[in-house]
């Protein structure tokens, strides 16, 4: 099961971004010198309310939308994925800050968290994609971005359990920092790719190719904007990984998600939308 949940989640390409095998390694879920009075502060308050006060719902205001019908965040245009309103304005946060915006055990009811590995991006996992217009999405998953990044901290989120029927559900989850204006900069050539490229192949630093197809996804309408798709490689033999990237200012939450079950999975709106409020919380310490 371990090796189909690996093939299902990698899909050959995701393995420069985050080794699945970070789901059963790395710290628990939130311990360390960093975490110290942090959850009494912005951990363990669930999702029930978004940052304006609206209650997170899935379904179709929360996650059914089409990427292409727009949004309200400042990254809007005529393809926008969206976002949940007002600019957050959230400055680049710091690495300490990155690893207490992360999302904890308890954040999210039925969810477990790990801290993933400080090398989930070696400088040399690096990806390239055939064609230039597609690269803004291979960006996503490589350690050399166009837009690099200037901090990052990583973790795996799991529901439900992966070894029986009806299975679970297994995301990675980067949280990265960039220069000021790099993330916006980033999301509207992601999404720019995203409408205008259906598929590409791609390459890692070792050599190896795999064939993908790009498929826009819904709207999750949160964060400052938000882009979502699904990649699949183009023979079928593996899962879809649906992917969402939510800016929060400067920042952004990269979310990989798989099923057990071999469908679409995107990342549930709660969880990206806590994950969005610890960000601008984070954003606010001293």
């Amino acid at each position: 099961m371990r090796t189909h949940i690996r093939r299902a989640a990698v899909a050959a390409v995701v393995v420069p971004l985050l080794a699945v095998s970070a789901a059963c390694s790395g710290g628990a879920d939130g311990g360390g010198p960093d975490d110290a009075g942090e959850r009494g502060r912005t951990g363990a308050r669930g999702a029930d309310r978004s940052p304006g006060g609206e209650a997170p719902q899935d379904g179709p205001q929360g996650g059914a939308q089409n990427g292409a019908e727009g949004g309200t965040g400042a990254d809007a245009g005529p393809n926008a994925g969206g976002g949940g309103g007002k600019e957050s304005r959230t400055a680049p946060l710091d690495d300490g800050a990155l690893r207490r915006a992360l999302l904890r055990k308890g954040d999210v009811p039925g969810y477990e968290v790990r801290r993933g590995p400080a090398d989930a991006l070696p400088a040399e996992a690096t990806l390239a994609a055939d064609r230039p217009a597609c690269q803004p999405i291979a960006d996503a998953l490589g350690s050399r971005p166009k837009y690099p990044r200037t901090g990052y901290v990583s973790a795996s989120l799991t529901k439900g359990d992966l070894t029986r029927a009806p299975g679970g559900t297994l995301t990675q989850l980067l949280l990265a920092a960039y220069r000021s204006g790099d993330a916006q900069k980033w999301l509207a050539d992601l999404r720019g790719a995203v409408a205008g490229c259906p598929g590409f192949t791609a390459s890692d630093n070792e050599g190896d190719h795999q064939s993908l197809t790009i498929t826009p996804g819904g709207n999750l309408a949160v964060g400052d904007a938000s882009v979502s798709f699904l990649m699949r490689d183009k023979a079928g033999t593996d899962a879809p990984v649906s992917i969402t990237v939510v800016r929060t200012g400067d920042n952004t939450a990269t979310y990989l998600s798989v099923g057990t079950s071999g469908k679409p999975t995107p990342v549930a709106r709660a969880v990206a939308y806590e994950q969005h409020r610890r960000i601008m919380d984070a954003g606010k310490l001293p």
